[in-house]
């Protein structure tokens, strides 16, 4: 054979064979493409059948309160103790609702009335159709309070977003109002002791479209089934928490969507008068270690924080404040002793008058 006829077919054949194994490797690729896809599929499908048998489980739970109905809708409540004042907890941002203070709740005394609850759309509570602002809050709790007749006067203990939603009870309804503790409150200025970075780090909220697809497909029970400590003091919590977030997840996060205008609205409140006024501020400085890495921007936001604690004692002519050296954000689960003492204290201050 001529040798030059040889070398001119050779690569040919070499380029035939390495089309060949690229169809091949392309093949493989698509089978494993496609193998991975049914895998999702089949496990969206697990999930969405899962997060209905959950579901049609957890509605036959029986809640832990009572109902009142509140302007279109039911809102859930958990009132405990007799007579005045009522010491009234208003939740965080936070899909636990009345579930945050229930373990304080059963430890305190039982000669003077406690009261949590669900806002609307959290938990046991129906969403209704009004809008999420601090007013329509803090009037939809007053419609509660009066409804399940709850002594007066009241005093409002506020965790965060909680302690800022106190600032509208307190403008609506002063007369009521015997004492405030605000619990490591949100400062709803922050920008004003903030660099830019470090506000769009603090307030860039929750991922919602994640989170409503997890919610769907049996994923964010999962996310949030140790929300609570370990422990037996935290059982009953740890159980129902996972099993009704889907309840929560939706009302949660439309309280996200409004948290600015919310925030800006309460900054206009800065006065409670004379109102008794109780500080409660988290002292840990290794609180955030675990989601601030940049130990210059760590330092920022202690020190921030510290500023914006201080000022809210300009809230009231008779304030005071109570620093927890041991407790991060969450002092109703680091410190929980300590919010029933200052609890307790308020009681007997308002009630010498």
């Amino acid at each position: 054979m001529d040798v030059t006829i040889f070398m001119e077919y050779r690569p040919i054949e070499e380029t035939i064979t390495s089309k060949n194994r690229t169809m091949k490797t392309m093949k493989w690729i698509k089978r494993l493409l496609m193998a991975l896809l049914l895998v999702v599929i089949l496990l969206l499908i697990t999930g969405f059948i899962f997060e209905r048998i959950s579901r049609s489980i957890a509605e036959k739970i029986q809640p832990d309160g009572q109902f009142a109905e509140i302007e279109n809708h039911k809102m859930h409540y958990l009132m405990e103790g007799v007579g005045g004042p009522t010491v009234v907890f208003e939740t965080a941002f936070d899909p636990a609702g009345h579930l945050q203070w229930y373990h304080i709740q059963k430890n305190l005394p039982k000669n003077y009335t406690t009261f949590s609850y669900d806002r609307s759309g959290i938990l046991w509570s129906e969403r209704g159709t009004n809008p999420k602002t601090g007013e329509k809050i803090a009037e939809e709790l007053h419609t509660l309070l009066e409804k399940s007749k709850a002594p007066k006067p009241y005093i409002l203990v506020g965790h965060s977003f909680g302690g800022m939603l106190t600032r509208f009870f307190v403008q609506k309804y002063p007369a009521d109002v015997a004492g405030v503790i605000l619990v490591d409150s949100q400062y709803p200025a922050d920008e004003k002791y903030l660099s830019p970075e470090m506000h769009k780090m603090v307030n860039q909220g929750l991922p919602g479209g994640i989170l409503k697809f997890a919610n769907s497909f049996g994923a964010a029970r999962l996310m949030f089934e140790n929300m609570f400590p370990a422990g037996p003091q935290y059982a009953y919590q740890n159980t129902l928490m996972p099993a009704l977030l889907y309840k929560s997840a939706d009302a949660t996060l439309e309280e996200q969507d409004h948290m600015k205008s919310i925030k800006t609205e309460a900054a206009a409140i800065n006065s409670f008068g004379s109102i008794p006024l109780y500080v409660i501020t988290a002292g840990d400085k290794t609180r955030y270690d675990s989601f601030i890495k940049n130990q210059k921007l760590k330092n920022e936001m202690l020190e921030a924080w510290d500023k914006m604690q201080k000022d809210l004692l300009n809230l009231s002519t008779n304030s005071k404040q109570i620093i927890i050296p041991k407790s991060g954000h969450y002092i109703n689960q680091d410190q929980p002793k300590m919010i029933e003492e200052a609890v307790n204290d308020m009681v007997k201050k308002v009630s010498v008058k």
